[in-house]
């Protein structure tokens, strides 16, 4: 390691270091340790071999040819911020190609003492245009997953040969809460292990747009260090170590990384606008703070020592990195000259409840909005990049648009058609979807009351599935159990896809059912409640993560509220026991608040699995409770609220705000066991008391009759 002596100039950053997050690089390395015995002699023998290729290396110093590398971004997406939009990869695509041949236009910030050991690392990147079968691509891969919002090797879908590309994933979060991940070329061995081999990282770490931005943008650059090699420059360790760190730093004892030109330092976390201070392990060496391997967030350069050493790991078979710049390789992926694949883009789109292009949206989310609220449609087509977009709305407002990502609205309830067509130079694709979006409101399906026993139907009608990860698991309805009958709704989140090497077990699956849109708000109090029956394939309680969260919406879902969760040994109410149809059925019951009592309310199921679950059965979906007497009628004349009940409940009666009502309550019998007149009451119903009438458990019929009418219902008296 060569002694870089300390300078006279002065120095000024003024970056800011808040929001930072960290590198998983050495989390991974750690847990790879733990659970491969082998792993630290694959390292050290690989470790041995790039020593005698740095050695040796005359070959590559000094050379005029530049390395290209074919990458490929997989965005794991469920349709929100983190499905980064085309312009975001390719700006991603000039920060690397600027950073790994030193061109940088920010390169001139480097202080004084590292001016003459920037490193040129020979390195560019390129998307293919051919993918591993040899189809049209853009380098751009959109995959669809609740993965989106795990981040780890679990989450890495649909991975390219490593041979033939450098795998990028983009995701929405991240395991361990750092900003990314990579594995050393020696790290991953086999065909099992090279399907997790690459990158994955936050998708508002790429680039420096978008959901991104230029304090973020150089994240790629570092981890592609990582996959070439490249420790954190006070070496491999994340903080791991004992001891506390002095403030600003990364280890509490200065690290070395194996590059000689590159000095002790114990890694900084900052960027201190006062260059006298990066001399921290030893007051005569500044330390290279601007390191792409660095924390500090002001990383401008790689050194000529890092540059060797990624030479060394192009210059390897160790990992595959040898194989993906050959010529041979250029060529079969459509990137050499001449090889390039000449397609039309293949069309495809998703649509934003939120018109702006950058604004939250909550994921996963339903594509379903009001009559008359804004959307808009993004463009998410691959294959080839578009140049003219042509869309039609069924509905819509504007019916037509040439814009990429228009802004539309609909008049209608319904699911609803869109169909895109987009234009390249070389030809064009459409994609139609029946289901481009989902309007509900004025009229409501439902008004009121309501319940569901999915009896009568032959489908989840009114209700519908999400099925956000597109796989075998998805809700429908089912005969052959029930609370009630013979038919209910079933998820069947217990059967495995044994094809899916990489999560098999569908765990941390994702899949919803959400119903119609109902109008609420003649209900002066109400209830939503249903039955379940579920099962585990577990016995250890910590294994159980599965969740089963209930949502309401006011807007047509276009937003939602959480009305409670049900999990552990709440939610397993027949035990291991998968027996069907199931043994066991629990009544789950939620008051809903006034802002819920409104109209164009939806509700949603939301299922998130384990590597454990077993089957979710819904049954007996219902909204009960007390209507006031301004949306009671003649046809509908007679409201009781909650009914069971233990005690109180209110009865509201057509009428009755203005005329005496007559109220008789007789057993199963016939025998009239209470009866009296109720003078005129207020527009919300009076409130009765079970017990103050002297009612014992059981079923009566109670019948009310006024000036205006009379009814008679029900009433279960319960304890």
């Amino acid at each position: 390691m060569k002694h870089l002596l300390l300078g006279i100039a002065a120095f000024s950053l003024t970056v800011s270091a808040s929001a930072q997050s960290l590198c998983g690089t050495d989390i991974m390395r750690a847990q790879r340790m733990a659970e491969d015995p082998d792993y630290l002699e694959r390292e050290r023998q690989y470790e041995e071999e790039i020593q005698r290729l740095v050695a040796n290396g005359a070959e590559w110093r000094g050379r005029d040819v530049v390395v290209t590398i074919p990458i490929v971004f997989h965005i794991l997406h469920l349709n929100g911020n983190e499905n980064i939009s085309n312009e975001q990869i390719l700006d991603q695509m000039r920060i690397l190609n600027e950073d790994f041949r030193a061109i940088n236009a920010d390169l001139n910030e480097v202080i004084p003492e590292f001016q003459d050991r920037i490193g040129d690392a020979m390195i560019q990147f390129a998307l293919p245009t051919k993918d591993p079968y040899g189809n049209c691509t853009n380098g751009i891969d959109r995959n669809q997953t609740p993965e989106t919002n795990v981040g780890d090797d679990g989450s890495k879908q649909n991975p390219w040969p490593r041979d033939k590309y450098l795998n990028v994933w983009v995701a929405n979060t991240m395991r361990n809460g750092v900003a990314g991940y990579a594995y050393y070329p020696s790290a991953l061995s086999g065909p099992v292990g090279s399907l997790a081999d690459g990158i994955i990282l936050l998708n508002d770490y790429v680039g420096s747009n978008g959901t991104s931005s230029s304090f973020r943008s150089r994240a790629l650059t570092h981890e592609i260090g990582h996959y070439l090699n490249l420790a954190h420059v006070w070496g491999n360790n994340n903080g791991l170590e004992e001891g506390n760190p002095p403030p600003g730093h990364m280890v509490p004892d200065c690290g070395d990384d194996g590059v000689e030109d590159t000095p002790l330092t114990r890694g900084w976390n900052i960027c201190p606008s006062n260059t006298d201070t990066w001399a921290d392990c030893d007051p005569a060496i500044k330390e290279n703070v601007q390191n792409y391997m660095e924390y500090s967030y002001c990383s401008l350069m790689f050194t000529e020592g890092q540059t060797e050493r990624m030479s060394a790991a192009l210059n390897s078979a160790t990992g595959d990195r040898s194989s993906t710049w050959t010529e041979d390789n250029l060529r079969a992926v459509g990137i050499a000259e001449g090889y390039e694949a000449q397609c039309p883009p293949t069309a495809d789109f998703y649509m934003r409840t939120t018109t702006s292009m950058t604004g939250s949206q909550v994921i996963p989310f339903t594509p379903t909005v009001c009559t008359g609220v804004d959307v808009r449609f993004v463009d998410n087509s691959v294959g080839a990049f578009p140049t003219s977009w042509e869309w039609t709305f069924q509905d819509g407002e504007p019916a037509n648009s040439t814009e990429r990502n228009p802004i539309v609205r609909f008049n209608s309830p319904g699911w609803k058609t869109v169909t895109l067509t987009a234009s390249n130079e070389h030809g064009s694709g459409t994609k139609t979807s029946e289901y481009g979006v989902l309007v509900g409101g004025t009229p409501n399906y439902a008004t009121g009351l309501y319940s569901e026993s999915f009896e009568d139907t032959e489908s989840l009608f009114p209700f519908f599935a999400s099925n956000y990860d597109d796989n075998i698991t998805a809700f429908n309805r089912f005969t052959g159990a029930g609370n009630s009958g013979n038919a209910c709704v079933r998820l069947n989140s217990g059967e495995r896809n044994l094809l899916d090497l990489v999560d098999p077990a569908n765990e941390r699956d994702i899949d919803e059912l959400v119903s119609p849109t109902m109008d609420l708000s003649g209900l002066t109090s109400a209830e939503l409640s249903f039955y379940y029956a579920y099962s585990t394939s577990t016995t250890v309680l910590t294994n159980v993560t599965e969740v089963l969260e209930v949502s309401s919406s006011s807007d047509c879902g276009r937003t939602w509220q959480l009305r409670g969760f049900i999990d552990n040994e709440d939610l397993i109410n027949n035990g291991s026991n998968a027996q069907v149809p199931p043994a066991s059925w629990t009544q789950k019951t939620y008051t809903l608040p006034s802002s819920v009592r409104s109209e164009n309310v939806r509700f949603r199921f939301r299922f998130t699995s384990s590597a454990f679950s077993g089957d979710l059965f819904i049954d007996d979906i219902s909204i009960s409770g007390a209507v006031g007497l301004e949306s009671l009628s003649k046809e509908d004349f007679m409201s009781l609220y909650p009914n069971p009940t233990n005690d109180q409940f209110t009865l509201a009666v057509f009428g009755m705000d203005r005329s005496n009502t007559e109220l008789m309550i007789q057993d199963l019998r016939g025998a009239t066991v209470f009866h009296t007149i109720l003078p005129p009451a207020g527009t919300n119903g009076v409130v009765l008391s079970g017990r103050d009438f002297g009612l014992a458990e059981g079923m009566y019929l109670i019948r009310a009759s006024n000036e205006s009418g009379s009814s008679t219902q029900k009433l279960i008296i319960g304890r």
